[in-house]
Order: structure tokens, then sequence, then C-alpha cells
């Protein structure tokens, strides 16, 4: 298990062009090195640098072995790693609706509980004044209310922006 989490590392860190040779020690571990194994039983590994960071050519004529133009196949940890970013911003996504709907009903909660004071006011002068009072704490409520949701939409709508270009993935899929 350890072999399977120590080689992406030698193999990220060895250039296109290092020899890497796999060689097992005393214990019968593997170990990784830059020179071949003592005695026959060890193997050279082939190096190839991961999809999306090959080092930049450095050869100034048009001649070179690169080919351009064509896809280079996507390594297991780079598929991987994508996978998970796919499933973080579905996550985002779902989470930034959630409290988009928690602040909906919060504030509907927030109106019904005005209105429930509004209507308890009696047919009088002071019950008059009394709900001119409700009817501008239910605007001034009413306009935070949709700030409030306002900035959450945002939210929802970056976020789904970023995932139909990028891509979402639902865990578990």
């Amino acid at each position: 298990m350890k072999l399977l989490a120590t080689l992406p590392f030698v193999v990220a860190m060895a250039s296109a062009s290092a020899q890497v040779y796999k060689c097992p020690d005393a214990a019968g571990k593997l170990q990784f090195q830059q020179t071949p194994c003592a005695g026959a039983n060890g193997s050279k590994v082939e190096v190839r640098p991961a999809s999306g960071n090959a080092p930049a050519p450095t050869q100034s004529t048009s001649g070179g072995s690169a080919s351009t133009g064509t896809a280079e196949k996507k390594s297991f940890t780079d598929t991987l790693t994508e996978e998970r970013m796919q499933r973080e911003r579905w996550v985002k996504l779902n989470d930034a609706k959630l409290d988009a709907d928690r602040i909906r009903s919060s504030c509907e909660q927030e109106q019904r509980t005005i209105q429930a004071r509004q209507a308890s006011s009696k047919n009088n002068l002071a019950g008059a004044t009394r709900d001119q009072a409700i009817a501008a704490e239910m605007q001034a409520a009413a306009t935070t209310c949709q700030n409030r949701v306002t900035g959450a939409d945002r939210i929802v709508d970056r976020l789904q922006g970023e995932c139909d270009r990028l891509g979402c993935r639902a865990p578990g899929t």
C-alpha cells in the first residue's frame, strides 16, 4: 500500500529524461532509485509525464518529436482528481441551493410572524399607528430578505455556470 502511495510522487518528481529503477531491498520491499539495481533482480520503470504536466519543449527546431494537436491520454491520477473536483462542485452547488431555500423559508416565516402581530391590532387610533409601524417593519424585512435571496441566487447562478462549463458529478456516480 505504501508503494502505491509513493509511486506517483516518484514518477512526478522524475523528469522525462531521468532513469528510474525499482529494486527490492534486503527485506523484500521495493525501492525506487536513479541508478541500476545491484544484481539482476530489479527492473527499469518507464517514466512518462502525466497529462497536462509535460515540461515545455526546449528545442527551437521544428523537427522535434513532440506531436502537436493530438490529445494526450489522461493519467489515472488526473482522472480521479477531475472526478473529485466535479463532485466538489456538485456539492457546493447543492449546498448553495439549500442555503437559498433556507433564506427564502426564513424570510417567509418572518413575514408571517409580522403579519400575525398586525392582525392582533385593534380598530382604533393606537391600532392604526401600530399597523403603520408594522407595515414599515414588514417592508424593511422584505427588502432585507430580497437582498439576501438575491445574493444567494447569484451564488447559485455562478456555481451552476461553473458546473455547466467544467462539469459536475453527484457523489457516488
